[in-house]
Order: structure tokens, then C-alpha cells, then sequence
């Protein structure tokens, strides 16, 4: 079967086409981005959209990037997936991994449009995704955190044991399912080659803090 991934730039997606693409059962054509209308910025992540496209040429996967707000979302995803199933796309690949409302969301929005919705990650624990995500060899960088829930000081924190060790324990889901934190794989398995990042400090908006990379 013939599928799109749905994009960010981080871990969980980054594990979900990880295991796809290594079951030998379905090619992946597209990596799926939808970024903000206005700063075309990874929404939620706040990474610039080249960023997006050099992960993407490494990992050898075609990547279509479509700015929305959030008021259009749906409709500007639906418009997307008609565009690649005249390609012969049918079905996504999804990282969720245990938010039952966002889920149905995804499953209603794909019955609607007649394709088929897979969940690699679906209901596992999520200390043992992250630890298998790091002895997979992945690289990561924290890129934005939630200002109630985590401090600034996270930010370009590696994704390593050293991170799993401070993690575990604490009130925030290893994973960051909840939103915690999100995070931009820079290296791993499936690479051809690393994405050079360069941290350039910091900025905020009401919600989050996020690392400024060039």
C-alpha cells in the first residue's frame, strides 16, 4: 500500500515511519507537513520549513509542506490527502500515541477521505518508546516546551540517557504525548546523512518557549 506520513520534524513521527518502512509491506511516498499559513514554521515545533525539507531529503522521502491555521486545518488536510491519492496514496501514518480524542479525529478525518490510517505507536509505554527511540541510534533536539509545564532550561537538551534518566519520575510523559515538549531528529537509521543545526538563543509567545536554530 502506497502512503503519506504525517510530518513534524520529531521523535514520534520519526519512529512511526521508522517501523513502516522497515515492515517491508507498504512504500511511503510523501512525509506530510502542515506548517503555519503566515510564518510557514512547523506548527507546535516553530521549525523553519527548511529545516523541514533537509530532514526529509536526507531521509529520501518526498516531503509536501501546506501552511494553514488552525481555523482551516481540516479542510486544508483533506486537500492535501485528495492530492495524493490521485497519486495512489491510501492510507497515513500517524504517531499517536495514547489521546483517544485526537485518534478519532484522525480516523473520522481519513474515513471521510477514504483512506486507511495506521498507528505504529498505539498504546505502548511511553518510557520504552523513548528508550528504543535512543538505542535506535535517532538524534534529537529539544526545540520548544510548554511554559507550565516545563522550564526554559530544556531547551537543546540531546535526547539521550542522561535525558531519559531526568525524565522518568517526573509529572511529564517520557513521550511528551501531552505536548510537553517537542523535539527536531537531526540523525538516525534512516538518514543519509545528519542535519546540521545551529542554536541561535531563544524566543517565546504566550504558550511556549522555542529554540531558535539556523
Amino acid at each position: 500500500m502506497k502512503l503519506f506520513s504525517s510530518w513534524s520534524g520529531g521523535k514520534d513521527c520519526m519512529l512511526a515511519l521508522y517501523r513502516m518502512l522497515n515492515n517491508n509491506r507498504h512504500e511511503v511516498l510523501y512525509l506530510v507537513n502542515m506548517c503555519d499559513q503566515e510564518t510557514h514554521q512547523s506548527r507546535s515545533h516553530g521549525l523553519i520549513s527548511e529545516l523541514i525539507k533537509k530532514q526529509a531529503e536526507s531521509i529520501g522521502v518526498s516531503i509536501l509542506q501546506k501552511g494553514t491555521d488552525f481555523k482551516d486545518y481540516e479542510n486544508n488536510l483533506k486537500q492535501v490527502i485528495s492530492r495524493l491519492k490521485i497519486q495512489g496514496v491510501e492510507g497515513g501514518i500517524f504517531g499517536d500515541i495514547y489521546l483517544q480524542e485526537h485518534r478519532d479525529w484522525i480516523e473520522r478525518v481519513c474515513s471521510e477521505m477514504q483512506v486507511k490510517s495506521f498507528f505504529p505507536l498505539w498504546k505502548e509505554n511511553t518510557g520504552e518508546l523513548l528508550e528504543e527511540f535512543i538505542d535506535l541510534g535517532f538524534r534529537a533536539t529539544i526545540v520548544s516546551v510548554r511554559k507550565d509545564k516545563m522550564s526554559k532550561d530544556w531547551l537543546g537538551r540531546k535526547l539521550d540517557k542522561d535525558f531519559m534518566r531526568d525524565i522518568i519520575g517526573t509529572n511529564i510523559d517520557p513521550c511528551a504525548e501531552n505536548g510537553e515538549y517537542h523535539t527536531f531528529v537531526h540523525d538516525g537509521p534512516i538518514f543519509g546523512q545528519s542535519v546540521d543545526i545551529q542554536p541561535d538563543g531563544s524566543r517565546s509567545d504566550e504558550s511556549h518557549w522555542f529554540l531558535k536554530i539556523n
